[in-house]
């Protein structure tokens, strides 16, 4: 008994006409049954194709090498920062001087407003000293002086030193507060040689610093924003009582 090859026709067409052709081979890159001329031209399509992306990702490569060959560490790690910190210096030294000559300001009027007062004052005691003296002198002329006499005169004496006391310990008192310059990087993991943007290891100190300069910085806003409420608290000064 014979057996019987079932064909099949030929997927490939020319310009919309489909082929007539038995198949003779299936394409494995596109599942098309094709007869032995389109699975000839096929084959060569796919060959060059394949050499036009082999081709143009070789050149891909090459560019991405040659790049790689003429790469140099970047203005912005070896320069810019050098920039932005001469400029932060001289817009701080500019802001510092300005704040230094508004508080010697502040301090020369607080110490004019401290003269008036000192003057005042250490005259009424001075007057104060004066009229004791003549009392003591009315006393020294009495052949008998009362302990409730004494006792007045050892009480305006004390209250006198104690007021001269507090004098020495007048002051004006200046609370000063460091600058921060905040340095992050953004650097390979050197684990993973990913890129990272983390501070730099090199620059800043312990996690546990970082937090306090945070905090610190965080008590000097709220202090300048207390000061900018209240004036007078922004130089200590004692005045005469």
């Amino acid at each position: 008994m014979a057996t019987t090859i079932e064909s099949k026709p030929c997927q490939a067409n020319d310009n919309g006409i489909p082929c007539e052709k038995d198949a003779r081979a299936k394409c494995f890159h596109c599942s098309c049954d094709l007869c032995l001329i389109h699975l000839t031209e096929h084959t060569q399509l796919v060959e060059n194709q394949t050499r036009t992306f082999l081709y143009s990702h070789e050149k891909i490569l090459n560019d991405l090498y040659n790049k790689f060959e003429s790469l140099s560490i970047s203005s912005r790690i070896l320069e810019y920062p050098f920039i932005q910190l001469e400029k932060w210096r001289t817009d701080a030294h500019e802001k510092l001087d300005q704040l230094a000559e508004q508080k010697r300001r502040e301090i020369q009027k607080k110490i004019a407003e401290y003269q008036i007062i000192f003057i005042e004052k250490t005259n009424e005691q001075k007057q104060k000293i004066d009229l004791l003296k003549k009392q003591l002198n009315n006393l020294s002329r009495q052949t008998y002086i009362t302990n409730k006499e004494i006792k007045y005169l050892d009480d305006k004496i004390n209250e006198t030193k104690i007021f001269l006391n507090s004098i020495e310990k007048h002051s004006i008192k200046i609370s000063t507060y460091a600058f921060f310059v905040n340095i992050r990087t953004n650097f390979f993991d050197l684990q993973t040689s990913k890129i990272i943007q983390s501070p730099s290891s090199i620059i800043t100190q312990s996690t546990q610093s970082t937090r306090n300069t945070r905090s610190e910085l965080k008590e000097f806003v709220n202090n300048a924003n207390k000061q900018r409420l209240d004036k007078k608290r922004s130089l200590s000064v004692s005045l005469l009582l």
